[in-house]
């Protein structure tokens, strides 16, 4: 698995809301780090999930290490505001001067794309600290609707200052490192479901139509597995057929039914989850050149425990949750 991003140090996550897509790029972090990979999982929103997707908690702003070979950090836009100007202002407390006013304080946080363009600046400075030297950032990307516009920031400002100036030429450099696929990966996550997948598919579109490339792996999450093997299906199917459960599963889900009829019933249950989400995996293979990683639905209730079994999963043998039953 992850063969499409091993080489990649940037790897841009993205996914429409609701899908999990902070849990999974959580557990690609940590799956990552575990193969010995040294790895930052950057956030980009005012809230910091990755205190309860990976059981620890710091400052915004400020990285912390949460196991051997890895770290998370969640980025605040006001701090690499300041951090951006720096560069081209003699002092950060010239610039704190500057950010600080009332009026300019409203104008940076009225300007279009100002926002998203000293996050990605702030992003890219982990790529080229040599102190740090970190094999793999991942970068929590905001919903898939805001993601390519998000991308697409360095090349817009690039055109508005026509290159010229500092902040054209820091702009430029942070596009080129997002068009170059043989450095930076987008990673798309979704559920087996009709509108999630739906947008995946479109979502590659745009990315073509902005940036000129496509997605590099795309994480479908909670996957059901097949509810027994396939050789077993002749016989499940004259049994549930012959007891009648198949017709509404869900009436045998009580105590008048016997744990024959219930076993049953759940088994017709689990198997039309699992050929939902075959239909849809299907749609996905057959519009995507991406590496399509297929992650099984886990049950366990605290967060850090879920990104636990993901990252175990994705470093497994390679398993799909189709061949898990057989």
């Amino acid at each position: 698995m992850l063969d499409s991003i091993k080489d990649k140090r940037l790897v841009f996550v993205t996914g429409k809301g609701g899908v999990g897509k902070s849990t999974c790029a959580a557990a690609l972090g940590a799956a990552l780090a575990r193969r010995g990979k040294k790895t930052l999982v950057v956030e980009t929103d005012a809230f910091s999930a990755m205190s309860e997707l990976l059981g620890k908690s710091g400052k915004d702003g400020t990285r912390i290490k949460i196991a051997d070979n890895l770290y998370a950090i969640n980025l605040q836009s006001d701090e690499c505001l300041v951090r951006s100007l720096t560069r081209f202002l003699p002092s950060e407390r010239v610039v704190r001067s500057v950010t600080g006013n009332r009026v300019t304080e409203a104008f940076f946080k009225s300007a279009p794309s100002v926002n998203e363009f000293v996050l990605l600046d702030g992003i890219l400075e982990f790529v080229e600290d040599n102190k740090q030297l970190y094999d793999h950032v991942i970068v929590d990307l905001p919903a898939s609707g805001h993601a390519v516009t998000f991308l697409n920031v360095p090349d817009t400002l690039n055109q508005m200052m026509r290159g010229v100036g500092p902040f054209a030429k820091r702009a430029k450099v942070i596009a080129g490192w997002i068009h170059d696929s043989s450095r930076a990966a987008i990673v798309a996550v979704c559920l087996p479901e009709e509108m999630p997948v739906q947008e995946t598919i479109e979502l590659e579109d745009k990315l073509e139509e902005a940036l000129g490339r496509g997605l590099e792996l795309t994480m479908v999450n909670m996957v059901h597995p097949r509810p027994f093997p396939a050789r077993f299906g002749t016989a499940f199917k004259e049994a549930s057929e012959s007891a009648g459960v198949n017709v509404d599963p869900t009436k045998e889900f009580s105590e008048e039914s016997t744990a024959t009829r219930r076993v049953l019933a759940g088994n017709v249950l689990a198997m039309s989850w699992y050929k939902r989400d075959r239909t849809y995996l299907d749609l996905l293979h057959s519009k995507l050149d991406a590496e399509i990683v297929e992650l099984p639905m886990v049950y366990e209730t605290e967060e850090n425990d879920i990104v636990d079994r993901l990252a175990n999963f994705i470093n497994s043998d390679g398993q799909t949750t189709e061949t898990l039953a057989s």
